[in-house]
C-alpha cells in the first residue's frame, strides 16, 4: 500500500470533522471515481478533426514559425487560438 502526505487547510478539516467524515474515506472515494470515469481525449473532438484541413493564404508575420519539408509556411495560429478569436 502506498502512503502520501498532503497539506490540507485546517478549515477544511474542521468542516469534515463537523460532518463526521474521514479524510481517508473521501480521498479513496475520489480516486475510485476518477479511475472509473472515461478520460477526455482531445483527438476525438470535432475541433481536432478539422485541424490541419484549412490553411491561411496570407498569414500574419507574427504567427509564422518556419517552413515544412515542401517549403510551405508553418504557423502557430492554433497555439494562439484564444488570443486570435477573442
Amino acid at each position: 500500500m502506498t502512503q502520501f502526505a498532503i497539506d490540507i487547510p485546517d478549515e477544511l478539516i474542521a468542516q469534515l470533522e463537523n460532518q463526521g467524515d474521514k479524510i481517508e474515506t473521501i480521498i479513496l472515494a475520489a480516486l475510485e471515481d476518477y479511475l472509473t470515469k472515461d478520460k477526455f481525449d482531445i483527438t476525438q473532438t470535432t475541433t481536432w478533426e478539422i485541424c490541419g484541413k484549412y490553411t491561411v493564404e496570407n498569414p500574419e508575420l507574427e504567427y509564422i514559425v518556419g517552413t515544412d519539408e515542401q517549403g510551405n509556411l508553418t504557423t502557430n495560429y492554433s497555439e494562439n487560438v484564444d488570443k486570435i478569436l477573442y
